[in-house]
């Protein structure tokens, strides 16, 4: 089953409902660490993730966020290096 991911460039309304996400356009993978991997570059691209679903899970954006973190930290390293810091 693939993997959405639903992401914009305003953060989450608090409540995340159906109607909400049907006004985005979900992107979709064929594995869970795709979808982490995307939300990744969504992520530091300055947008916001709202949510991952397939396969009977569902990551909201506090899960995503932990969950990418260590990539984000190894984008922000590499750019470090290449600054020369």
């Amino acid at each position: 089953m693939p993997f959405a991911l639903y992401y914009a460039t305003l953060p989450p309304p608090a409540e995340l409902t159906r109607e909400s996400l049907q006004q985005l356009v979900a992107v979709h993978f064929s594995t869970e660490q795709d979808a982490l991997h995307a939300a990744a570059l969504v992520l530091r691209g300055g947008q916001h993730v709202w949510l991952i679903e397939g396969d009977g899970r569902r990551l909201d954006a506090a899960e995503i966020h932990a969950k990418c973190r260590k990539t984000l930290e190894l984008f922000e390293r590499a750019a470090a290096r290449k600054r020369g810091e």
